[in-house]
């Protein structure tokens, strides 16, 4: 039991040493509203701060700072964009309740969830591609209505 404890005695000391000074700080770089240019030198400059209190290799602590605050930087805006995109693809379908309508508030909702589906489209760009996506989109959204009322009378 004592030769454990001396062990990790030996084995928290070791760290202590082996960890350098800037390992336990942390400095957070706002992103909002800044450019590229103004987020790395400020970036650089949490670097140079973190690794200012370093005794020895201060020049590596600041570009190996650097560079892990760069790939957290990739990270973070690989995320968003990546989420931009789940975003507006998750406008691709839009499901339209039937249950106690008229006929007409039906095709009230199939014409707002096609121009809602359209808008969110990416190939869209002038008023005729979008005029003919929203009637493709009704035109569609019809066909499986109907064929959804054939299924059901066929059933009953």
């Amino acid at each position: 039991m004592k030769k454990f404890a001396a062990l990790a005695a030996i084995v928290t000391v070791s760290a202590a040493i082996a960890a350098p000074a800037s390992a336990a700080s942390l400095v957070r770089v706002s992103l909002a509203g800044k450019s590229d240019a103004q987020i790395s030198s400020e970036i650089k400059a949490a670097a140079e701060a973190v690794c200012a209190t370093e005794k020895n290799g201060v020049r590596e602590c600041v570009e190996t700072t650097f560079r892990d605050a760069n790939r957290q930087l990739a990270s973070i805006i690989k995320g968003r964009t990546a989420s931009m995109a789940t975003r507006h693809e998750a406008v691709s379908v839009v499901r339209v309740s039937l249950k106690g309508k008229t006929t007409e508030q039906i095709h009230a909702e199939i014409k707002v969830a096609a121009q809602t589906v359209c808008k969110a489209t990416k190939g869209v760009n002038s008023r005729n591609e979008y005029q003919a996506c929203v009637g493709s989109a009704v035109r569609s959204a019809k066909a499986q209505l109907q064929a959804l009322n054939v299924t059901s009378k066929q059933q009953a």
